[in-house]
């Protein structure tokens, strides 16, 4: 009898994420003309803002690593590195930032972390940047209140908006990490395969919903007797968002258009919370338009300011929608390589 081939899954997952690269850089025109520009401008502060990026990635990593530890999980750098890089690459090419953390569970149980465990640090994660964020937009809100309601009022609503749908996380994430709320939503989804009678595994499909509430709610339990870990995370987010928004920053001196630190850290803030409810992968379209409306009349030239706007969106956006692709290729080509020498 002949054997019957394996579909391999993991090479087309690579030429998949090839194809989705490719098509991203034909679908974004204003991307090939991005190298061209970045050549023509003073090279130490794109230096700073490549480095900037670095050491947000790294914190991304490490506070993943961290809060595994709280659950007795020990990963090394470069793979703590690796998963928060990814996460935020899946995140920055998918609808309303959705990709991010279920890709990182996957990666997780690679590295034998549980489904439960992963689950319970990325929610910690993700309630932690929230956060720091939304403490950050506040304040960036207060500090400029003035001058928005001066120059344009008319962002003032959007970016209430943003603070209430993020600000919502941090009461929707504890809210979880209570068991009866949890067990609510389990049930909840247990009725709802229930009902699904064009499912075949049903009963396999209930098992593993019950598995993962108790699995869960061990893990939510750790965090709860240790609130350490829960705080220095947010500790840590803190400077991961002022790092985040100050790219801008070494983009504006690299176009030798000077401007209070503070001040610019302030309006990145307040554009990046006043667009982060927009569904579409990075924000795309909102971002162009928001920065046109904060930072147009910085730039008499309409030329510059778009050549400052593409390199603002290469150097926080479509470098790391590249970095993470590259990661993403050579970690399956990796993967591939170790199942066939165990196979």
């Amino acid at each position: 009898m002949e054997k019957k081939k394996k579909i391999p899954w993991g090479l087309l997952y690579v030429f998949l994420t090839v194809i989705v690269l490719l098509v991203f850089g034909i679908v974004n025109h204003e991307f090939l003309g991005m190298f061209s520009v970045i050549a023509g401008l003073t090279f130490s502060f794109v230096l700073i803002a490549v480095l900037i990026n670095g050491v947000y990635l790294l914190l991304e990593g490490e506070i993943i690593r961290l809060l595994l530890r709280c659950q007795g999980e020990r990963l090394s750098v470069w793979r703590t590195f690796k998963i928060g890089l990814i996460g935020i690459y899946y995140s920055y090419i998918t609808p309303s930032s959705t990709g991010g953390q279920p890709a990182q569970v996957l990666y997780l149980l690679r590295d034998k972390v549980s489904a439960g465990s992963s689950a319970a640090v990325l929610f910690v994660k993700f309630f932690a940047y929230q956060f720091s964020f939304v403490l950050c937009s506040c304040a960036a809100l207060f500090w400029r209140w003035k001058e928005l309601n001066a120059e344009n009022p008319e962002l003032i609503p959007f970016i209430a908006l943003g603070i209430l749908i993020n600000g919502l996380w941090i009461v929707v994430i504890p809210l979880l990490f209570c068991a009866p709320v949890l067990h609510k939503l389990a049930s909840g989804l247990t009725w709802l395969v229930k009902k699904c009678a064009f499912l075949k595994k049903r009963a396999f499909f209930i098992e593993k919903i019950r598995s993962f509430e108790d699995d869960f709610a061990e893990y939510t339990a750790r965090f709860r007797n240790k609130y350490r870990y829960i705080a220095v995370s947010i500790l840590l987010s803190i400077p991961q968002v002022l790092l985040q928004f100050s790219v801008l920053y070494f983009v504006f001196l690299a176009f030798s258009v000077e401007m209070p630190y503070t001040e610019l850290l302030g309006m990145q803030l307040l554009l990046q919370v006043s667009v982060c409810f927009v569904p579409l992968p990075g924000a795309s379209g909102a971002q162009e338009v928001g920065f046109s409306a904060f930072f147009g009349s910085y730039f008499s030239d309409p030329g510059v300011l778009y050549t400052a706007l593409l390199v603002w969106r290469f150097f926080t956006y479509y470098i790391i929608v590249i970095l993470g692709a590259v990661v993403v290729v050579f970690d399956q080509l990796s993967h591939n390589r170790k199942q066939k020498k165990n196979a």
